[in-house]
């Protein structure tokens, strides 16, 4: 999601209906994200964050060199809040029925259970642990990413709001060579383009910051060999793009900001144009991330 403050309520309504229109995702899906939007946008609001001391970041000299303001299992989070958002998060999951509904039930049991530990699993999450994750993606194979929707969307508040707070300590002028985030190092999950000039951004597929990004260059390995980058475009979706590179078989939507609502959202419209992941898919690419919600 974007770090700028909620968009109205008509807009997101706007998004979610051209979403329906094209008729690929499940309409139980867009109805769970259409309902958890407004319960996230209120919790990004309300999310307290402890930041770290100064000297617990990276230097300038550090930043400037490519790492990132903090590790990403150093980075700050609401722990409180997101336990909070946990049971309205399973009751929205639940009421999507069918196999979400299953996955649901049997998460509820593993946390009173006490198999599922949930501060647990969210510094796993927040470490870039993977383990804790994969068990249940076999165990519930007709919602294999329930509980990494879980997870994502209960912490994204609290990351969000870090990520807001912890920008204003980037230094000035800090190079774009490299497609991570700044903050906690992480890849973006879908690029625009904003302003007149066409500046390219990246948005964090961890806490969501906007940063600048090289406009020609691989957002995932940095290769900046134009023989070695393509995009390609369906006229059936304007304003948005796809970056391929060659060099490693990576891709990533990039979406045209400078007009109408585009951007607004970002983790809107990658799932508007989840038809050109298909597309990048077949012809050999992959997405090194998951998108904002988990799946």
């Amino acid at each position: 999601m974007h770090t700028e403050s909620p968009r109205p309520a008509r807009l997101w309504g706007d998004m979610f209906n051209s979403i329906r229109v094209q008729g690929i995702l499940p309409e139980e899906l867009v109805v769970l994200v259409e309902k958890v939007v407004p319960l996230l946008a209120q919790a990004r609001s309300e999310a307290v964050i402890a930041l770290p001391e100064a000297d617990a970041c990276a230097s300038v000299e550090a930043m400037f060199a490519g790492s990132p303001l903090l590790l990403r299992q150093d980075f700050p989070f609401d722990e409180p809040q997101a336990l909070k958002l946990t049971q309205p998060l399973l009751d929205l999951l639940e009421k999507t029925s069918g196999e979400a509904a299953k996955a649901t039930q049997a998460l509820r049991q593993a946390l009173e259970s006490g198999r599922l530990d949930l501060p647990q699993l969210f510094r796993a999450y927040a470490a870039g642990d993977d383990a804790p994750f994969t068990p249940w993606r076999d165990r519930l194979p007709g919602s294999p990413r329930a509980l990494d929707f879980l997870a994502t969307s209960a912490l994204w508040p609290g990351l969000n709001t870090a990520a807001e707070l912890l920008a204003k300590r980037l230094p000035e002028g800090l190079p774009h060579d490299h497609g991570h985030c700044p903050l906690c190092g992480s890849l973006p999950y879908i690029s625009l383009l904003r302003g007149k000039e066409g500046k390219r951004f990246g948005v964090c597929s961890f806490c969501g910051h906007e940063y600048r990004i090289r406009r020609i260059a691989c957002a995932y390995c940095d290769e900046a060999d134009q023989n070695r980058l393509k995009l390609f475009q369906v006229a059936e979706y304007p304003g948005l793009r796809v970056d391929v590179c060659e060099s490693c078989k990576m891709y990533i939507k990039t979406v045209d900001a400078r007009e109408g609502v585009a951007g607004a959202m970002p983790a809107l419209d990658d799932m508007a144009s989840v038809a050109l992941d298909a597309v990048a898919q077949r012809q050999g690419y992959k997405r090194p991330t998951l998108s904002a919600w988990g799946f």
